[in-house]
């Protein structure tokens, strides 16, 4: 019976689990319209991570799988989108301009509408990032905003797109801090009014018995001891705010911020005692309890006292209503004096929590006793009682005060003096305060009528000092003593000396100088050159009296580097500067000024002359020469006495260095002396050539070979004949007596394939027999030539082929039958791709777009397709595109995308950069060209979109969306083995009874 009962509570209890789904899966998912305020959570530093903050984000339960993202850069008017993944790693390319989160609800998740937050500009370090967001902060605080405000917007439309930039940071709990960015709104109304004056508490009143510090219109200290329940513990007051913290959450006002710091006796000041000066033993630390008493998280900052050490508040935010204690304690080596310090823990949302500490150093017994001995040698003959002896005297320090140089017409003096009048003498003194003609003087404290002051033996009182407004210029300063005196004694007072200086106001200019003045001098390259001159700096510096803001021109030759600092005010160090030529320039001058300018006036403050000459470059040594092609002399009989005429062969230089000729030879011909022997390129020189004569039949073909000294091959086909005297031809035999051989082939285009047809070699020859000249066919051995036709050098080749005899000649004579035509290739030019084929596609001449339009375009260059290039071949690389600021491409792929947020008429520009191919890379060569699109944006409709009645009606097949994981398969398992044993104890139970 008992196993059974047990048995039923088992039961019993896994049935009550299997029913938590039904309270886990309560919770709908969110659906509707996206509202409220989006944050961005990180730094806004290079190599943070940023994400999306939906505490704002209503409705409520929003995750990032209910929106879409694009993040964007914004660079004035132009938004450039960068990604589009939950999260953004901010990189170098993003310094210095705002960040834009957009998400879209996903409406197939219930969620639509869209919203927006711009961030402040990217830092280059976390500590960069925070100074920037306090400077803002602080900037919003002079402009009379609350930058530390929550505001909350109300807005009909969907799309929260706010232009302004972020500036609130939250820390999380980790050591690496996270900075939440929120837009900055305008807030209509306020429904809370915080209190930010801070009680100053003054050193020479004792505060009361249970004392209360007020900090932001709170109160903070103990109860008095008949307030304080049974057990004897100490009862801490709750602060109104934090009643109604949650109050103010319901009705989305504004957190308050506001602290309070309890001592442990309640006094809210820490006695550390009294030591003797050269103590070494640190009196033992106290504990203050600091209460945030806001509704808002409190983020205190670093604190690092004069005169004591106290522990730092840095851990995590301190949340609303929570508590923390501090220990406080004296610092080592302090001297002989009375300490009365202030601890003020300030935090970044301005509400400072302050509490007293009091520490004396008093000096040595040793010291006093030497100093009562020198008063003794002192005054020997004094035996008067030291008792009965009044001593009135005072002190200051310091007793100068110089002020700052002022110019005439001032509203407001910047520096504020002080200076500590000390009671050293015996007696209680009154001290009065001066009066002044040029100076302001007040006590610090309050004092007690008519500005006498009560100090008492040892008391002292600091005063401030300050020039009078509305002094006038003149040449020297304004000097005054100021005699703080007593009303006891004449003797006891104390002067201080102030002094100030009153100048006419200065002129302002706007100018600055430039160091080298001559001009920058960076010699002479030659063409092609691949190391461009070191680069030199250039200093400016502001000579003027106003702070200007440097802008350098730059010229299209030149690298100009960015200054060391952009602003210069009267008396910073000078900005540098380098310039630079750039590689791949082609022959000529190129000089040129760099202007700079100031961009708050636009005048332009100096000039900088650049000089720089890049010269032809020497060709390498390509020499030729050209010959006359052939000379026929025609035929004569046998014993011929009239010589035929003679004939001038012209030798040309065709290459670019100077060749010296050989005078030619031969034994059939007489050969004239060359007119020249020594040829530069260009010049020419000719020789005469004539058969000889007693020649005897045959046929006289010979090459006559021009030599010379650069091993350039030349020579004239020369042809004369000689026949035997007419006889009876009809029982000749039909002989072989000579070969004519053809004329050179030249100027074949680069690439000519390697065929007797594409080189020209024709298909026959002439011969000569003893009846007369008729043809031959050749057979040409065009394998066997030297000729490379992928080379893109010109070629200068032989090729020989053999004379096939026509039936019926013979040759007796054994003449060669094998001949050689020489043939000439010109070397690739390259292909020339036109600048004006360069294209921008993707976007519309003239196209409409409006301001939520992502616009994508690619930049398509002349000659980029060109994936089997030769030496030579040219074409166009996209560089950089530009619509507001450049930007440029590192490779392919030659695409952006961008967005523009304010309407207007825009025009895109992208430059391209000409390449040339040099046979194993391709090489700038520092022409560019630009293509321009023109387009115009228009404002974009906003539209409130409203989530698919699907996802909200009752009737709706599909399972309700409950935006809860937890998985619901092992509570059906647990129900189901509860109901089989539940079964099982019923059938065994049946069958028992």
């Amino acid at each position: 019976m008992k196993k059974s009962r047990v048995l039923a509570v088992v039961m019993a209890v896994l049935m009550m689990v299997t029913l938590l789904p039904s309270m886990v899966f309560a919770t709908a998912a969110p659906s509707g319209n996206l509202d409220g305020k989006l944050k961005v959570k990180g730094t806004l530093a290079i190599g943070s991570t940023l994400s999306a903050d939906y505490s704002k984000v209503k409705p409520e339960g929003i995750t990032d799988d209910n929106v879409s993202f694009s993040w964007s850069l914004k660079d004035g008017d132009l938004l450039t989108e960068v990604g589009t993944d939950k999260t953004y790693k901010i990189d170098e390319k993003d310094l210095g301009l705002p960040i834009v989160l957009k998400i879209t609800g996903k409406e197939e998740t219930g969620v639509s509408g869209e919203l927006t937050v711009t961030t402040q500009e990217v830092s280059e370090t976390e500590e960069e990032a925070k100074a920037l967001a306090e400077k803002k902060k602080e900037e919003a605080k002079a402009a009379g905003e609350d930058p530390d405000a929550e505001e909350s917007e109300a807005s009909e439309s969907s799309e929260n797109t706010p232009d302004t930039e972020a500036g609130t940071s939250e820390e999380p709990d980790s050591a690496q801090p996270e900075e939440t960015i929120e837009p900055a709104e305008e807030t209509e109304s306020a429904d809370v009014q915080e209190n930010t004056d801070v009680q100053e508490p003054a050193d020479t009143q004792e505060p009361a018995e249970n004392s209360v510090i007020e900090v932001n219109g709170e109160q903070s200290g103990t109860q008095n001891a008949d307030e304080a329940d049974t057990s004897g513990d100490s009862q801490t007051e709750t602060p109104d705010s934090a009643d109604t913290a949650a109050d103010a959450s319901e009705k989305n006002e504004e957190p308050t911020y506001s602290a309070s710091a309890y001592t442990e006796d309640g006094s809210g000041i820490l006695d550390f005692g009294s030591v003797e000066e050269g103590y070494t033993e640190i009196p033992e630390a106290q504990m203050v309890t600091i209460t945030n008493n806001g509704t808002g998280d409190l983020n205190f900052k670093e604190i690092a006292p004069e005169n004591f050490m106290a522990a730092d508040i840095n851990d995590a935010p301190l949340k609303s209503g929570e508590s923390v204690a501090v220990w406080v304690k004296p610092r080592e080596g302090l001297k002989a004096g009375e300490y009365k310090d202030l601890i003020t823990y300030q935090t970044e949302e301005g509400a400072d929590v302050f509490f007293e500490a009091d520490f004396t150093v008093k000096e040595p017994e040793n010291k006093k006793v030497e100093d009562h001995e020198n008063n003794e040698q002192t005054d020997p003959g004094e035996t008067s009682d030291p008792a009965a002896e009044k001593i009135y005297k005072l002190t200051a320090d310091p007793t100068e005060l110089p002020f700052d140089d002022l110019t005439a017409g001032y509203e407001k003096v910047e520096t504020t003096s002080t200076v500590t009048i000390k009671n050293e003498g015996t007696e209680a003194v009154t001290l009065v305060q001066p009066e002044s003609e040029f100076f302001d003087i007040a006590p610090v404290s309050e004092v007690e009528s008519s500005g006498n002051i009560q100090l008492a033996q040892g008391g002292e009182q600091t005063f401030t000092v300050q020039p009078k407004l509305g002094l006038s210029a003149k040449d020297d300063p304004y000097v005054e003593e100021l005699v703080f005196a007593s009303d006891e004694s004449t003797e006891a007072s104390a002067t201080v000396t102030a002094s100030v200086m009153v100048k006419t106001e200065t002129p302002k200019t706007v100018t600055a100088t430039v160091k080298p003045e001559g001009p920058l001098k960076f010699g002479t390259l030659e063409q092609g050159y691949e190391t461009a001159p070191d680069a030199q700096p250039v200093t400016v510096e502001n000579t003027g009296t106003e702070a200007i803001r440097i802008q350098l021109s730059a010229p299209e030759d030149y690298e100009v580097g960015e200054p060391s600092a952009e602003v210069l005010n009267p008396g910073d160090k000078a900005a540098t500067f380098t310039v630079q030529p750039k590689t791949g320039l082609q022959a000529g001058d190129h000089s040129d000024t760099i202007s700079v300018t100031d961009q708050n006036t636009g005048n332009t403050l100096a000039e900088v002359r650049l000089e720089f000459t890049v010269s032809e470059s020497e060709p390498e040594p390509n020499p030729g020469l050209s010959v006359t092609d052939s000379l026929e002399f025609g035929t004569k009989e046998e014993g011929y006495k009239e010589l035929p005429d003679a004939k001038t062969v012209t030798v040309t230089n065709t290459g670019n260095t100077k060749i010296v000729l050989k005078q030619p030879s031969s034994n059939a011909y007489t050969i004239g002396t060359l007119s020249a022997t020594e040829l530069e390129a260009g010049d020419n020189a000719t020789f005469s050539v004539q058969p000889v004569s007693g020649l005897s039949q045959g046929e006289y073909l010979e090459d006559i070979v021009i030599a010379n000294d650069a091993n350039v091959e030349a020579y004239v086909n020369v042809h004369f004949s000689v026949t035997k005297k007419k006889t009876d031809n009809s029982k000749k035999a039909n002989n072989l007596t000579g070969i004519k051989k053809p004329s050179d082939i030249k100027d074949l285009p680069n690439g000519t394939q390697k065929t007797q047809k594409a080189l020209k070699l024709p298909g026959t020859v002439k011969i000569t027999t003893t009846k007369g000249e008729q043809k031959a066919s050749v057979k040409w051995d065009v394998k066997g030539s030297s000729y490379d036709p992928s080379s893109a050098e010109r070629q200068i080749f032989n090729v020989k082929g053999t004379v096939i005899l026509p039936e019926g000649v013979k040759n007796p004579n054994k003449i060669s039958t094998v001949i050689a035509v020489s043939i000439t290739v010109n070397g690739y030019q390259g292909t020339e791709a036109a600048a004006s084929d360069n294209k921008i596609t993707g976007i519309d001449s003239n196209g409409k777009y409006d301001t939520n339009t992502k616009i994508t375009f690619t930049a398509a260059g002349a000659g980029m397709d060109n994936t089997n290039p030769r030496k030579g071949d040219t074409r166009y690389q996209p560089k950089s595109w530009k619509i507001t600021e450049t930007r440029t491409w590192d490779g392919e792929p030659y695409t952006a995308t961008f967005r523009v947020s304010k309407p207007g008429k825009y025009t895109l520009k992208v430059t391209f950069g000409q390449q040339k191919y040099d046979g194993s890379s391709w090489k700038d060569t520092g022409t560019q060209s630009e293509s321009t699109v023109t387009f115009t944006v228009s404002q974009a409709a906003v539209l409130t979109a409203t989530p698919s009645p699907a996802v909200t009606q009752t009737n709706q097949k599909s399972a309700v969306q409950t935006g809860d994981s937890t998985p619901i398969m092992t509570f059906v398992i647990i129900l189901i083995v509860a109901v089989v044993c539940i079964g099982g104890i019923l059938v065994y139970r049946r069958k028992k009874k």
